[in-house]
């Protein structure tokens, strides 16, 4: 081999060299990346009469929905036995597992419900669903 290709072989080897670096330096920064939002904060021991109730007041009791004339019946006073009695809540189990939270979690009423909304709804069910 002439001394011209061997240094022409050394200038692309060389090219080469540092595009496979360069590359791999590229690769190696990647990572895996969930969602850009914190998680929404909801406190631990989440009650029935000062968390849920006000949701339910907020977006579910309007004239027409779920203050009497549609099931669940959701006014403050007959809410929790609406719920348990009617079987969208029972008490002991996983919030997926329920009908409300499946009803503003990709159901019906998913429009209804904010996010926080759901996480409130979902950590009280998940905490034994209390009449509390």
């Amino acid at each position: 081999m002439s001394r011209t290709m061997k240094i022409r072989l050394k200038h692309v080897i060389g090219k080469l060299f540092i595009a496979i670096v360069i590359a791999g330096a590229g690769f190696a920064s990647c990572t895996y990346h969930t969602n850009d939002y914190d998680p929404l904060d909801v406190p631990d021991n989440v009650s029935f009469e000062t968390d849920i109730i006000p949701i339910f007041e907020a977006g579910c009791n309007n004239a027409g929905c779920h203050n009497g004339t549609i099931p669940p019946d959701l006014r403050a006073d007959v809410a929790y036995l609406s719920l348990i009695g009617g079987g969208y809540v029972v008490p002991g189990t996983q919030a997926e597992d329920n009908v409300l939270y499946q009803s503003i979690d990709g159901g019906s009423m998913e429009a209804y419900a904010t996010d926080l909304d759901r996480a409130y709804i979902k950590k009280w069910i998940d905490e034994g669903a209390q009449n509390n």
